[in-house]
Order: structure tokens, then sequence, then C-alpha cells
């Protein structure tokens, strides 16, 4: 086999390597699973809420209970971008235990894609480390203490409230 062949097939490789993990490059990481979501956060070094590592996944509702206990086991500090249209609703307690009361701790920034409609009670209820959130226009509803306790919480960028068909306080 000749040296540029060689080359091709060892390009062909790591494309599709990347593809099927769910990575690319840039600025931060696209990740398709909570597991994958995991490994990666368990490769990277020790890190503060002013450095966080930046995160893309495409979510569904289920995947963010696993998503939140991927974060919060890996003990990093993480900037969370949620993309694709199959997100519609946050449920309630979605980063949070309803049992504890504890919140997705080491989450610092979170940016919701315009499929989101409503976020649910408690979704971020003690999100301790949370310092922003972007919520789309598409948001109509955010539930009762969805961002309790999330006491660094200091930019929230929020459609109209008067454009929304239910609006409760974000922090209680």
């Amino acid at each position: 086999m000749n040296s540029k062949f060689k080359a091709i097939i060892f390009t062909l490789a790591v494309a599709i390597f990347f593809s099927a993990t769910g990575c690319t490059g840039g600025n931060g990481q696209t990740l398709n699973s909570a597991e994958a979501l995991k490994e990666y956060l368990d490769k990277q070094p020790a890190n503060s809420p002013d450095k966080p590592i930046r995160v893309t996944m495409a979510a569904n509702a289920p995947m963010l209970e696993k998503i939140a206990a991927a974060i919060n086991s890996a003990g990093k500090y993480v900037s969370l971008n949620l993309s694709g249209n199959a997100l519609t609703t946050i449920p309630n307690y979605a980063f949070s235990d309803e049992s504890t009361a504890k919140g997705c701790v080491t989450l610092t920034a979170i940016s919701i894609p315009d499929s989101v409609t409503s976020i649910g009670s408690f979704a971020f209820y003690g999100c301790t480390s949370l310092t922003s959130i972007i919520i789309p226009n598409s948001v109509a509803s955010i539930g009762s203490v969805a961002f309790g306790d999330c006491t660094n919480l200091a930019s929230v960028t929020i459609p109209d409230k008067r454009k929304m068909t239910h609006f409760t306080q974000l922090q209680g």
C-alpha cells in the first residue's frame, strides 16, 4: 500500500470513530449519550467554575436525569448547550434530586433549544454553580421554583413574561 492510500484510510478511520462516538472538535464537545458524556468528563482534568468544560448534547427529556447524574459523578464544572428538536420539555426535577433536594452542583451554564416549550417545577433546584441560563422564546411556561436555591444565578436570558401562559417565581 502506498503512503497516500494509508493516509486516506487513516483519515477515514478517525472520522468514523468520532462520528460513532458522537464527538466533534471545536469549542467543546458534542456528545450523544449520558454514557459518552461521563466518559468524556472523566478524561478531563479538574477544573473550576470560571473554566467549565463546554459540552453540546442532543437530548430528550428522559436523558436529562442521566446527563445530570453524569455531570455530578464526574465532579467537573460543565457549561451545557442542549441542542436538537427532540427535547420539548424540561421535566420537574430534571437537574435536581427530588428526595435530597440536591441539584447538579457543577453545572455552570445551560442553553436550552428552541424546541422546548416548558420548564418543570424544581427543574434546576439546587444547581448552586449555575451562573447563567438562556431560555428561548419558545418557552411558554416555567414551573414553580424552577431555579430555586441557584445561589449564583446572575444571568437569565428569558422571553417577555407577558407572552408566557404560565410564569412563576424563578427563585424561591
